[in-house]
Formats: C-alpha cells, sequence, structure tokens
C-alpha cells in the first residue's frame, strides 16, 4: 500500500524494491502490468501476430472485447519478451519471479516461456494482473507443447484462486445476485460480448474452498456451467464436496445440444445461455436427480445411488448440522429409506474415510525422509519425451518403467507409456487430464521449456539412453562381484569373475 501511495505520488522508494528478500510485490504488479501492455501492441498492431488476429476473428471475438480483456500475443521467438525487457532496462530476475521467463540450460541466460500463443491477461478482482495465460496457435513451433498454458505457481498467481474475468464480472454480479463460472477464456469473453457479464472461469481446476472464500464476499450464489456431455460427471461431484462444507447457495446449469458457452453464444445469441443460467438446479438436486434415474433400475441401482450420494456427503465435516439434515432427510425420503439407516450408513463411510486418512495426519509418526534429488539421466528422459512426444515410441522399447527411482518421474513416464499404448499422443494436455497432481505437472512443464532448447532431440535421447545402459551395466557387474564374495567353491568364483566386464 506503501508503494502505491508512493508511485501515485511521484515518490521514490528505492530502499523498499531493493530489499533483499526479493522484488516487492508492487514491483512485480510494475513488470506484469509492462509484459501485459508488450503483448497487447504485439497483437494489435505487428506483422508478427497476423494468425492470432485471425484466430480471435474465426472466433468471432470483437475488437472491442479484445482490447476490453487485455488480449495480446507472444511471438514464436524465444527471446522475444527477454529483448524487450532488456531495451527497457527491466530486471530479468523479476521477470523470472513471476513467471515470464526461466533461465536456460546454461543458467546464465534466459529464455520466455510464452511462445506462439494468444495472451490471456489473468486479473484479480481490482483489476491488476497478476498471472497469464495462454492458447498456442497451429501454426506455433512447439508442436508438443500444451494447448492452454497457464503461469505458475508465483507470489502473485495461485491457478486454486484466480478466476478469469472476475475484474470485469464484479459489478454486473453484484446486480445480478450471483457469478456463474465456465471453463474457458473464450466462453468468458463471449458472454460479457453478448450481455451477460456476470460469468468468469476457473484456471483449468475444479470449483474449490479458496474459490468459494473469494466470491463469498460478492455474491450468495455461484451456478457452474456443464455442456450436456460433462454435466453429472466428476466436476458436480467435486462442487457438491464444497457445497456441504460451506454456506453457499451452488447450482448447476446444463446447456443445450452439448454446445460449450463459446460456441452457443456465437451461433444462437444470448439467450439461450440466459435461459440455462436462469433454469440452474440446486447442486444436491442435481446430483440427487441423477440417482434417482440410476435407482430406476433396480436394487443394485438402488444401492450404487444412495452409495454416490453418501461418499460425497463423508467428505464433510463430521458434524449434524441443519444442512446435513436435510440432505439426509432428501435422500432418504427420494430413495424410499428410514432416515437411520442413511444415517448409519454415513457414519460408516466417513469412518472408512477417516482411515484412509489417518496414516496421514497421526502427529505420533516421525516425519518422512526427505527423498534425495531425482538422477540426472532420469530428468533428461522426461525433458526430452515431454518435448517431442514421438520419441515415448523409442522410449518405451529400451527403458522400463521400474528403472525409473524417483516416484514423480516414474509417474510422469507411466503416463506418457499409458498414453502412447492407447493410440494417444503423448504429451501434456492428455497427461493432465489423467493426473490428478499439480505440482508434478507443473514440473512436468518445466522439464518441457529445457527440453524444447535442444535443437537435435534425437541425439539428446540417445545420449540419455546411452546412460541407462550405462547405469544398468554398472549394476550387472555390482551384482556379479557380490556373487563372487559369496561364491561356495574357486570354479564358481572364476566363472563369475569371467563375466565382469573387462
Amino acid at each position: 500500500a506503501l508503494e502505491l501511495l508512493a508511485r501515485r505520488a511521484g515518490i521514490s522508494l528505492d530502499s523498499i524494491k531493493k530489499s533483499p528478500h526479493g522484488p516487492s510485490r508492487a514491483l512485480m504488479l510494475d513488470v506484469m502490468r509492462w509484459a501485459a501492455e508488450q503483448f497487447q501492441a504485439c497483437l494489435l498492431d505487428s506483422p508478427l501476430a497476423d494468425s492470432a488476429r485471425n484466430y480471435l476473428g474465426q472466433r468471432k471475438l470483437t475488437g472491442e472485447s479484445v482490447r476490453r480483456f487485455g488480449l495480446g500475443f507472444a511471438p514464436e521467438s524465444w527471446d522475444w519478451l527477454v529483448n524487450g525487457a532488456l531495451a527497457a532496462k527491466m530486471q530479468l530476475e523479476t521477470l523470472e519471479q513471476v513467471g515470464l521467463i526461466a533461465k536456460r540450460n546454461d543458467g546464465a541466460s534466459y529464455y520466455d516461456r510464452f511462445r506462439g500463443r494468444v495472451i490471456f491477461p489473468i486479473r484479480d478482482v481490482r483489476g491488476q494482473t497478476v498471472g497469464f495465460g495462454g492458447r498456442i496457435l497451429p501454426s506455433a513451433a512447439d508442436g508438443d507443447g500444451p494447448k492452454y498454458y497457464n503461469s505458475a505457481e508465483t507470489p502473485l498467481f495461485s491457478k486454486s484462486e484466480q478466476l478469469y474475468g472476475i475484474d470485469q464480472a464484479r459489478q454486473a454480479a453484484t446486480k445480478a445476485g450471483y457469478l456463474a463460472v465456465v471453463e474457458g477464456y473464450t466462453d468468458v469473453m463471449m458472454a460479457h460480448q453478448h450481455g451477460i457479464g456476470n460469468v468468469v472461469a476457473t484456471m483449468g481446476t475444479a470449483l474449490n474452498a479458496r474459490h468459494i472464500k473469494k466470491l463469498r464476499g460478492l455474491v450468495e450464489r455461484v451456478v457452474l456451467v456443464f455442456d450436456a456431455d460433462a454435466g453429472g460427471e466428476g466436476g458436480v461431484d467435486r462442487a457438491l464436496e464444497v457445497f456441504v462444507s460451506h454456506d453457499m447457495d451452488l447450482r448447476v446449469a446444463t446447456l443445450p445440444e452439448g454446445l460449450d458457452p463459446c460456441d452457443l453464444l456465437a451461433e444462437k445469441g444470448p439467450a439461450p445461455f440466459q435461459a440455462a443460467l436462469d433454469g440452474a438446479t440446486d447442486v444436491f438436486e442435481f446430483k440427487l436427480n441423477g440417482a434417482w434415474k440410476d435407482a430406476q433400475t433396480g436394487i443394485e441401482g438402488q444401492r450404487r445411488a444412495v452409495e454416490g450420494m453418501l461418499n460425497v456427503l463423508a467428505a464433510a465435516p463430521e458434524e449434524r448440522t441443519v444442512k446435513m439434515e436435510l440432505m439426509v432427510n432428501r435422500i432418504a425420503h427420494r430413495l424410499n429409506l428410514k432416515e437411520e439407516t442413511v444415517w448409519t450408513r454415513l457414519k460408516e463411510l466417513r469412518g472408512r474415510r477417516a482411515d484412509r486418512e489417518a496414516p496421514r495426519s497421526t502427529q505420533s509418526e516421525p516425519a518422512p525422509e526427505r527423498k534425495a534429488p531425482a538422477a540426472k539421466h532420469e530428468v533428461e528422459l522426461l525433458e526430452v519425451l515431454l518435448a517431442e512426444g514421438a520419441m515415448v515410441a523409442i522410449a518405451i522399447d529400451q527403458v522400463a518403467t521400474d528403472e525409473m527411482e524417483h516416484p514423480g518421474l516414474k509417474q510422469l513416464l507411466e503416463g506418457l507409456y499409458r498414453l502412447h499404448a492407447e493410440g494417444v499422443q503423448p504429451g501434456l494436455d492428455h497427461l493432465r487430464g489423467r493426473l490428478d497432481n499439480e505440482k508434478l505437472l507443473d514440473k512436468a512443464r518445466e522439464f518441457q521449456e529445457r527440453g524444447l532448447l535442444h535443437k537435435d532431440r534425437s541425439g539428446y535421447l540417445q545420449s540419455v539412453l546411452a546412460r541407462f545402459e550405462e547405469r544398468r551395466s554398472q549394476r550387472r557387474t555390482q551384482d556379479l562381484k557380490s556373487q563372487v564374495q559369496v561364491a561356495g567353491d574357486h570354479d564358481s568364483a572364476v566363472e563369475l569373475l569371467r563375466q565382469l566386464p573387462s
């Protein structure tokens, strides 16, 4: 606050900006604002952004919407923003701190993290840019890069709590009395473009408690928007878990014909989308209606319906609140069960859940030992495979997943191999839908970026595979030496010695 006031008054606070603890929040916000201006100027005026302008035109986004939301473009060059920062005498360390650039493998120079992408500035409720989202273009050089790419976790940005468009939607939400939550940046923009301004989007994550805490200060009701194909799936279950644990009116709107909001609005105007919002169903009732349909199939269907509802309720704190009483009463009434039967089963499911989580929360157990850092050749294998998914077909025949000693890297390699076996192009986009571990996925993105720096990836992969073979040879040698030491007779020992590499 002091720095913001000082800047308005034209007073320098160099002593604060030179803090030994790193760049201040105000300085980081200045850098983000500068970067947003560079990206937007490129989109609006540079011939480098012709393909981006064509793409936005095809999505039927107007120039007014593009300017209102501050859209920009990051050229495919590896150092476009780095060079711009040097020319503007910006501190590259600060750009690195906010996730705009990263160090190359040499540790001395930097490269741009956003390349060949339409840039969507992510602003907080006060309109300050705290992060960026990037949508890759078909012409981008990084063919194996993820389609959507958000800023990594920084002191300014956390994707588990940010909402895209919240600064633009705040006033309209207050007037409407609720906020609608969609999944994509262009969904938000198209809704605002058609006069429905109380719409925001999460950063590729499910609605969670941190979102609810932020929204509760703005509105009393939230409407989650799903297309017809997604409604009733995992997103609704996760939303119901939030609903049962927090005081929030949470509803679900299902769009007609399976269209996403952007396409529906572009093709049919605002009326069908607004009608879906107006007809949104209480999230508990939405889930219960789906369970009721399953219950009509017989006793087994009824059992699955009860289990499905109660498994979600079991995630809530173990309190017999008025809200919980009402939900249990409605489950029992709808599925023709006695309330005490439902309460008994809910208690059993809570007990099972507590048993599963107990080892993680037991204070008397010693803290787990810190795992050793991953071996260099394991990291390098993931770097090259994430940078070029086609090479997974080569690695899968030469490196078994059991050879990966680091559990996180083993999980990533298993995911890539599984995608290849299913005939799906191995890459971050598809891994993101399979792995529920954001920290691991963020690390995978770092690996991919470093892998993309290597021009001869085929040669790089061969050198990595050679190190795996060298590691196998060392282990075989060690095993043979161990066997020699315990050999029962002279002849056996001599035979084992002959097998040792010269």
